[in-house]
């Protein structure tokens, strides 16, 4: 009976302990499946899709869809070749040369422009921007630069990691006005991330510190209740800077996680829905559309900047291809005569490839399981002793 009693409680320490091991991961964090099927449902909505502006562009590059060979964007193609980009808007300007880049068309000559070098010579040497009324537009102006790796990165994202520490800023990036914003604040942390994420990690701090103020106990961030656009732009820049925190729960409430609040915006299609004003009629947003799709799109691939790079410098800078050589008859050796020694197998190279079994992403348990068996084993013992 005794002994019984020893290897029950031994039994029951065991699962307690797999029990807590199993449980630690499983806390606080959304399942990724579920982020996996929003990534899936935006790809069905926007591949073959024809694309009427640069963030419909953005929202399918995000997701690995090739806009130039898996969507129509002749149209678009075409509005840009309408516009006079020696006076275009700082934003219209910036938005361009990411499309141009993602699209496979250089920006440093379409359509008789060079917009790279317009763009540059918009910055001043203290970093601000000729025509810029808010951070918003020199996030854009960053993201541009950072696109085309331009030597101007530096100076740009030194002026804006100043911005949100400015009297009146919270720690937040701001719309014209200035008028703090989330959505500026979530792309002010990518764009720094990008630039500099060590060099800039004190603005990146204020800025985060400002959307936790803002972050509401439903999850959401703002004052004004949870909606797509938002969500999907504060989570992006936070998957940016901090991915692995984000998947493990880092920047959710005690009841709710950020992720669940905007992956339930998406409806079955991958669209966004929301009410219009004044009618408040329920209806189609692509804005909302395609904010949600970049964000799920950055947990998928990272950050569509950080592709739209890749993409410019394959374009710029492409690898030159070996020039293919006739293969040539081979000559077929002479004979050798010599005798061989016959080997035998003690004589064979003992050298052997090791063949990896098993699976080690649990060795904690095992280890642990292995240590109990091990006292188990003792105390049988020891009661066998006793008992004889």
């Amino acid at each position: 009976m005794k002994m019984k009693k020893i290897i029950c409680s031994l039994m029951i320490s065991v699962l307690c302990f797999m029990t807590a091991i199993s449980g630690v991961s499983a806390a606080n964090t959304y399942p990724t499946a579920n982020i996996d099927t929003a990534v899936q449902r935006a790809i069905n909505f926007y591949k073959g899709r024809t694309l009427e502006s640069p963030d419909e562009v953005f929202a399918a590059e995000s997701l690995g869809v090739e806009v130039e060979d898996q969507c129509d964007i002749s149209e678009l193609l075409n509005a840009f070749k309408e516009v006079n980009y020696n006076e275009a808007k700082l934003g219209d300007l910036s938005k361009t040369i990411i499309t141009l880049a993602l699209t496979k068309n250089d920006p440093r000559n379409f359509n008789n422009y060079n917009l790279v070098e317009i763009l540059e010579n918009k910055v001043k040497e203290d970093g601000s921007i000729e025509g810029s009324n808010g951070t918003n537009y020199d996030i854009w102006v960053l993201f541009a630069l950072e696109t085309v790796s331009s030597s101007k990165v530096d100076v740009v994202a030194d002026k804006l990691s100043t911005q949100n520490n400015i009297e009146g800023s919270e720690g937040a990036f701001w719309y014209a006005g200035p008028y703090t914003s989330e959505d500026v604040t979530g792309w002010g942390i990518e764009a720094l991330t990008i630039a500099n994420k060590e060099k800039y990690q004190a603005s990146i701090t204020s800025a985060i510190k400002f959307l936790e103020s803002k972050k509401q106990s439903d999850g959401s961030y703002g004052d004004w209740g949870a909606n797509a656009d938002t969500q999907g732009a504060v989570i992006e820049g936070l998957l940016t800077y901090d991915r692995e925190g984000v998947l493990n729960g880092k920047y959710d409430t005690q009841d709710a996680n950020i992720f669940k609040v905007l992956i339930d915006f998406q409806k079955e299609d991958g669209s966004v829905e929301i009410a219009t004003y004044p009618t408040f009629e329920v209806m189609y947003n692509s804005l909302a559309t395609t904010d949600l799709t970049r964000c799920v799109g950055t947990y998928k691939n990272g950050s569509l900047f950080l592709k739209a790079q890749k993409d410019y410098d394959a374009m710029v800078n492409p690898v030159k291809e070996e020039p293919k050589t006739e293969p040539t008859t081979p000559v077929e050796p002479k004979k050798d005569t010599t005798p061989t020694q016959t080997t035998t197998p003690a004589q064979t190279d003992k050298k052997a490839t090791a063949v990896k079994t098993g699976d080690d992403t649990n060795v904690v348990v095992y280890v642990s399981l292995s240590m109990m068996s091990t006292g188990l084993f003792l105390v049988l013992k020891k009661e066998y002793e006793r008992a004889h």
